[in-house]
């Protein structure tokens, strides 16, 4: 099965001068996606509408994004970054209705989303890629939403946007203790399931499986999966053991579900290993 991916040259055009989330992390993979080009199918994105963002954001952190008035250490002030988050979300959105229809679609946007909450950015995310388009597809459908965060930090502002919303799971793991400091306990609809630094990638993987298994007794309509690169062993910014194998294996559990499926690009801070890694996830989506 082919995997449409969504991707624009012009998610590579902004940059901060030192920031681990590069153009150049994107760039690997796009590079080394398409010499695979057999597999894949590139589609281009279109920037969501300001309304749809206000679907898990208030008008004052889209407001503040669109006028470039915010200040947060990790997540720099970059011109334009309204446009780029925009079309991220877009990204995301086009990919949510590919796998509505099912096929197997990964928006290979920046900048990420799974940081930002209601009315605050933070971590590298300005607007939230995941919850903006669960919320949409919510907005034209009723139907049944789990969302599987398998980045290497919690997706605190997924959790807080989606957190009691009717007919949507969100399922987490992730590095704990580590950023964003949050994701230690599960509530309501949101299932937690934290790693140590140093941990074993068997016990990352036994919590995987225990994970899956509460996606598979929800039984949904639609996955959405926000996958970083960050669990790898060799990642800068986190003490994961992931390796491409393990990757592999995760896309091929995720295939076995047998479900209409969506991916969206969060993490990742290896430009020498993201490329095949990334490789390796959408191999086993599609065996």
């Amino acid at each position: 099965m082919s995997v449409k991916l969504i991707y624009s040259d012009r998610f590579l055009e902004y940059e901060e001068t030192g920031h681990p989330e590069s153009s150049q992390r994107l760039k690997v993979i796009e590079e080394f996606l398409k010499k695979k080009d057999n597999l894949f199918e590139f589609i281009s994105p279109v920037p969501c509408d300001e309304k749809d963002l206000l679907l898990a954001h208030t008008e004052s952190l889209v407001k503040k994004v669109r006028e470039n008035d915010f200040y947060d250490p990790d997540t720099p002030n970059i011109p334009n970054i309204y446009y780029y988050a925009k079309l991220s979300s877009g990204a995301a959105i086009q990919a949510a209705r590919f796998a509505l229809k099912g096929e197997i679609a990964f928006s290979l946007g920046r900048p990420p989303g799974h940081h930002a909450g209601k009315n605050t950015l933070g971590g590298f995310c300005y607007l939230n890629n995941m919850a903006v388009a669960v919320k949409k597809v919510l907005l034209e459908t009723k139907i049944k939403i789990a969302v599987l965060d398998i980045d290497g930090h919690h997706g605190n502002g997924t959790e807080e946007i989606l957190k009691g919303e009717p007919g949507v799971i969100y399922v987490s793991l992730h590095q704990s203790p580590g950023f964003p400091g949050t994701g230690n306990v599960s509530f309501e609809n949101c299932y937690n399931f934290p790693v140590l630094p140093g941990a074993s990638a068997k016990n990352y993987m036994d919590k995987f499986y225990s994970a899956l298994d509460i996606i598979k007794n929800f039984s949904p309509d639609l996955l959405g999966v926000s996958v970083g690169f960050d669990a790898h062993r060799y990642d800068p910014l986190l003490n994961l053991n992931l390796e491409d194998r393990h990757y592999y294996q995760i896309g091929k559990e995720l295939a076995a579900l047998n479900q209409n499926i969506f991916i969206l690009l969060e993490g990742g801070y290896n430009v020498k290993t993201i490329g095949n890694t990334c490789y390796c996830f959408i191999n086993g989506l599609t065996k």
